[in-house]
């Protein structure tokens, strides 16, 4: 059976028809803030950093984290100085990024230390903290 949104559609000009279906694609791209749902980033920012996109590592108190790399999330706010110490990333200080809504410790911003060739910058986010479409 074919929905009356369908059949809608089926009507539509056909560059309209793309355009629509391209702001659809365009909003089930984002990532959010698993606390506010604040818009955080997005799911084509994601990156591989040393061969993959996610990893799994363990701070110095033992507390585990589950990250996933991406090249921007626009929604995280950055806090703290950057420290080299204990950094997960060969040649990254980190920093701490929050949803900058609600606050929420989402992961951590890392940039090089001394610029080179692979980014210079990228967000560490816990993918348990994070919820997309």
């Amino acid at each position: 059976m074919i929905d009356v949104v369908d059949k809608e559609r089926q009507a539509l000009d056909p560059k309209l028809k793309d355009l629509l279906e391209h702001e659809e694609e365009e909003a089930r791209d984002f990532i959010y803030c698993g606390t506010c749902s604040t818009v955080i980033g997005k799911n084509s920012d994601r990156i591989e950093v040393t061969g993959s996109h996610d990893h799994r590592f363990a701070n110095p108190y033992g507390f585990l984290f589950h990250i996933g790399c991406f090249s921007e999330a626009l929604g995280c706010s950055i806090a703290g100085t950057p420290e080299a110490a204990d950094s997960w990333f060969m040649g990254y200080q980190w920093r701490i990024a929050a949803c900058s809504e609600c606050q929420r410790h989402l992961g951590w911003y890392f940039d090089r230390v001394t610029p080179g060739s692979e980014s210079d910058f990228f967000y560490g986010l816990i993918l348990d903290r994070i919820q997309h479409d």
